[in-house]
């Protein structure tokens, strides 16, 4: 019996310090103990599992601990590599700041939350300072455009990250002429007056950035979203754009188009595929009105012609000393020809003046993709107008009035 409990006292105690060692032989216990001794067995079967669990989770949670350990580092490498690029973004905004007071370009910087400006060049300042009004102007298109800037740099950059898989918009024929589009930019064009009326153009390219106050330093809230407007002055490009226009393709007398508009419109029409009605108008006893009256007087009744065209609708075009053609689409030539008879009859009707004021025409419909050159359907409707003249123009003798120098 004492032997009995002996083994079993050192069987227990062989559990509680190593219980993968320790083992008994139920047949050295006497009978009486060997059932104790079968239960205390599947007593150390239980403690050698729950040690063995135990010791597969602390090896667990040290693996754990030791990866959260190195995320702990990869965290603080990170944290410490953006404070490094976000002190290298200080110097070289400081250094872009300086820089930009070197151009003749105007830089202004809006926050995106707010519309503060956060920074101005000098050629900026001196217009704020110099041109306060329009300065102040142009500052609210800047802000009014802001939000629209955001929204489309935004989508642009979608579009771009779109999956392989995904249809992109299919561009058009005039999209695929265009430039590269820049997608973190918006270019676009500011036309206003000044407060002298002068009429005033700007080019203007936005683009969302981050944005560094320069009394932030260290601090978190420093770094905010904002836009940067690079504002180019085209004022006196435009004016010389718009003097060559109107020296190419502007008559001056009647401020009409002439007829190298009139032939390159029709010429684009031809190549759209857009039929189109050709009128040719001959101004009538203009050289009466010359001899009798003065050039002055013949220019004015030039105008006045020109103004009455121009109320009929589509393009009127001065082509000569008193032929204009009018352009016309969406109509038939007989709706056409309707209407330039009944302007003819109402200014040949007008006897404010004291020389007699009438045109005579004809009207070509030129069809689309016509096979015949343009010079060919001019020529065609100069000759119709010719024997509209021909047939209906009234001899001077029937419709002068009566002059006290003749």
């Amino acid at each position: 019996m004492e032997h009995s409990l002996k083994l079993l006292e050192n069987y227990i105690q062989d559990i509680l310090q190593g219980p993968e060692e320790a083992s008994l032989h139920l047949e050295d216990l006497s009978p009486d103990y060997r059932e104790l001794g079968e239960k205390i067995t599947l007593l150390a079967a239980a403690v050698r599992d729950l040690t063995n669990q135990l010791q597969q989770q602390n090896e667990t949670l040290e693996l754990e601990n030791q990866v959260l350990m190195d995320n702990i580092q990869a965290m603080d490498e990170i944290s410490w590599a953006l404070e490094q690029s976000n002190q290298e973004l200080r110097v070289n905004l400081n250094l872009v700041n300086a820089l930009t007071d070197y151009t003749h370009n105007m830089i202004f910087v809006y926050s995106s939350e707010t519309g503060q400006e956060v920074h101005t060049n000098q050629p900026a300042r001196l217009f704020q300072n110099s041109h306060s009004q329009t300065a102040a102007q142009l500052a609210r298109q800047l802000l009014d455009k802001q939000p629209e800037i955001q929204q489309q740099t935004d989508q642009y950059r979608e579009e771009l990250h779109q999956p392989p898989g995904e249809h992109r918009k299919e561009q058009t024929r005039e999209d695929r002429n265009l430039p590269e589009h820049n997608p973190n930019s918006l270019r676009w064009s500011i036309a206003m007056n000044d407060t002298d009326g002068i009429d005033l153009f700007y080019q203007v390219e936005s683009f969302p950035i981050p944005w560094f106050h320069s009394d932030g330093e260290n601090s978190q809230d420093a770094k905010k979203q904002a836009i940067v407007h690079i504002v180019i002055d085209e004022t006196e490009r435009q004016r010389r754009q718009n003097l060559i226009y109107r020296f190419a393709y502007v008559d001056p007398l009647t401020n009409l188009n002439n007829r190298r508009y009139a032939t390159e419109k029709m010429e684009q029409w031809l190549q759209e595929g857009t039929a189109f009605l050709l009128s040719f108008i001959d101004v009538d006893y203009l050289k009466y009105c010359n001899d009798t009256f003065g050039h002055e007087q013949g220019d004015s009744y030039l105008i006045e012609v020109s103004d009455a065209l121009q109320t009929i609708g589509g393009e009127v075009c001065r082509v000569g000393g008193d032929e204009f053609f009018l352009l016309q689409t969406g109509l038939s030539p007989e709706e056409q020809d309707e209407k330039l008879e009944e302007l003819r009859l109402t200014l040949l009707a007008d006897k404010s003046s004291r020389y007699p004021k009438c045109f005579s025409y004809a009207t070509t419909l030129v069809p689309a993709h016509s096979a015949a050159p343009l010079t060919e359907h001019i020529s065609n409707t100069d000759t119709k107008m010719y024997e509209y003249k021909h047939l209906y123009k009234i001899p001077l003798a029937d419709v002068v009035y009566r002059d006290d120098r003749i």
